[in-house]
């Protein structure tokens, strides 16, 4: 797919369960899980979370950009997986090498989404590139050392890390935009003016709909409320691409009301 003069393909690195949604998610009636199983049938697995880990590669300019790296080497992460280990195939089966690429960005350190930085020897797996994340991020990996993924993944790759913040351009027509709550330093991807890729600002479609759902995951409840309401006005029925790496088939695909709710289907 291209948007705006920028390459934009998903790499999808594993796909498993993650919990259950009423832990995950204390704040939304079980009733309502109803609409949005028969919305996203893909994202459940009975009354679970079945998660897709989605990366993406973006060319522009003659760069070639990674956005996360997903789960990394089977593992390293405690969930339920279906399987795991995707994106180096992916790369491969795109005709990517790893030393193809310029710049890796990190939106932020959940294990999710930089597992595969590093191999499982903790080699950096894209030997030539930059790894680029927001210093809040980079300060809130040096406070979690005791995760596992982060010494490997995060810390060490120090020499590798170059920390940015909103505005930055990283490729032609692709700049980073800061879309804290989520997680410390968190960040979203602005490609031209044709899609936004969202990160984990709203990493379940319900919260579109629902945004001021409590999810378990956010470092800060009200600051995330915020950033999702502003992403609607930026996304509800307008010609921009909505990109998350949790969402079905890629996650690449568009926010529409649809009957007094907000929906987001795929491209």
């Amino acid at each position: 797919m291209v948007v705006d003069d920028v390459e934009l393909v998903p790499l999808v690195d594993a796909l498993g369960v993650l919990g259950p949604l009423a832990e995950l998610y204390p704040d939304v009636p079980p009733a309502e899980w109803r609409r949005y199983r028969e919305q996203y049938p893909q994202l459940f697995a009975a009354e679970s979370w079945r998660l897709s880990c989605t990366c993406y590669l973006l060319r522009a300019g003659g760069r070639t950009v990674i956005v996360d790296t997903g789960v990394g080497p089977p593992g390293l992460w405690d969930w339920e997986p279906e399987w795991e280990g995707g994106l180096p195939r992916e790369l491969q089966r795109h005709g990517i090498s790893p030393a193809d690429v310029d710049a890796v960005l990190l939106t932020h350190v959940h294990v999710d989404h930089v597992g595969w930085n590093t191999d499982a020897t903790g080699e950096p797996v894209f030997p030539r590139a930059w790894y680029l994340l927001h210093a809040d991020a980079l300060a809130a990996a040096g406070e979690r050392a005791d995760r596992p993924h982060i010494p490997r993944c995060v810390l060490g790759i120090a020499d590798r890390l170059e920390t940015l913040a909103g505005d930055a351009e990283i490729a032609p027509s692709v700049t980073v935009v800061e879309l804290p709550g989520h997680d410390a330093g968190h960040l979203g991807v602005r490609i031209g003016t044709g899609a936004l890729l969202i990160a984990d600002a709203a990493g379940h479609p319900a919260l579109l709909d629902r945004p001021d759902a409590a999810f378990f995951s956010d470092l800060d409840h009200e600051r995330a409320v915020a950033t999702r309401r502003r992403l609607l006005d930026d996304l509800v029925d307008r010609p921009v691409l909505a990109v998350c790496g949790h969402y079905p088939d890629g996650g690449v695909g568009y926010v529409v009301s649809r009957g007094g709710h907000v929906v987001w289907q795929a491209a």
